[in-house]
Parts: C-alpha cells; sequence; structure tokens
C-alpha cells in the first residue's frame, strides 16, 4: 500500500507515522517529491492494514508497538519500520484513556518490566473505577430486592388483613 502511495505521488520516499491503542490509531503520511516533503490523505485501507501489521507482530513479552515509523525510499523499494513500544500514544489533541490502557494490556499482554508507568497508572485507575461501579451496582441490586421483599410482605399482610375481615 505504501509502494503504490509513493508510485501514485511521483515520489521519492513515502514516511507514515502511527500511534495506536487499543482499538483506536492514528497515522500521519508524507510523501517527499522532488525534495519536499508534503503530508497526504492516505486510503483508509492503508489504516487497516497498519493495524493489520500491530496484530501480527504482536511480542509475546512487549505485546503490541504503541508507535511506528514505516518508510519506503523509491529507489530500493525496501519497507523499513521503527517501533516503541512504551510511548504514551497521542490520537488527535490527547491521550487516550484508562479504558484503553486497561483494554491494550488485556488483549496484548505484556511483561511487566515491558508497562510503561504511564500505561500501568491508567488501567489501575480504570480497573478502580470498575470496582466501584461493580460495587454501586451491587448496593442497588441488593436495595432493590429488599424493596420488593417490603412490598411484598406488605401486600401478604394488606391481604391477611383483608382477608380476615
Amino acid at each position: 500500500a505504501l509502494r503504490e502511495l509513493l508510485d501514485e505521488a511521483g515520489g521519492s520516499r513515502v514516511d507514515l507515522e502511527t500511534n495506536s491503542i487499543a482499538l483506536a490509531g492514528r497515522e500521519l503520511c508524507w510523501v517527499t517529491v522532488d525534495d519536499q516533503r508534503s503530508l497526504v490523505r492516505h486510503s483508509s485501507a492503508l489504516s487497516f492494514d497498519v493495524g493489520d501489521l500491530r496484530r501480527v507482530q504482536v511480542d509475546p513479552c512487549r505485546g503490541a508497538w504503541l508507535w511506528s515509523h514505516l518508510w519506503m525510499e523509491a529507489s530500493d523499494g525496501v519497507l523499513h519500520q521503527e517501533c516503541d513500544w512504551m510511548r504514551e500514544p497521542i490520537i488527535g489533541a490527547r491521550s487516550r484513556s484508562n479504558k484503553d490502557a486497561a483494554f491494550e494490556l488485556d488483549q496484548f499482554p505484556r511483561d511487566p518490566q515491558w508497562v510503561p508507568e504511564w500505561m500501568a497508572v491508567k488501567a489501575a485507575a480504570y480497573h478502580k473505577e470498575a470496582e466501584r461501579r461493580e460495587r454501586r451496582r451491587q448496593r442497588d441490586r441488593e436495595r432493590r430486592a429488599r424493596k420488593k421483599a417490603q412490598e411484598a410482605e406488605a401486600a401478604q399482610g394488606a391481604e391477611e388483613h383483608s382477608g380476615g375481615e
């Protein structure tokens, strides 16, 4: 896909930088034509290719990379890549949510030394909030069950009272 983009643009080099975490990702793509580097739109198919590449390159110790730079020179047509497994992805104008960090670790487990501090903090915050939500739901279920039991007792008492007259 990068080779096609390079050929279509008539460029000498194409660079693609991607940030990815969980199900979110963003790519920026530049083509160099006549020593002028310009940001270009790329196809959604290329984005899917990058997502597929990330999944097949998962390392059993480091998980999936979070940032990658891919490039190709027209002169050799060889795809080059450098990756970073620790960099916090910035997608759009912000870093991703606590849920993204937790989901990333669930989908692509890492050895402890390969879990960056920012990811561990976000995943722990997500799990802590999820536990709080679950405790709140459990209290609500118990409260509803007590109320239903009280209503049933009251209805039974009213029935017994009216049946005795």
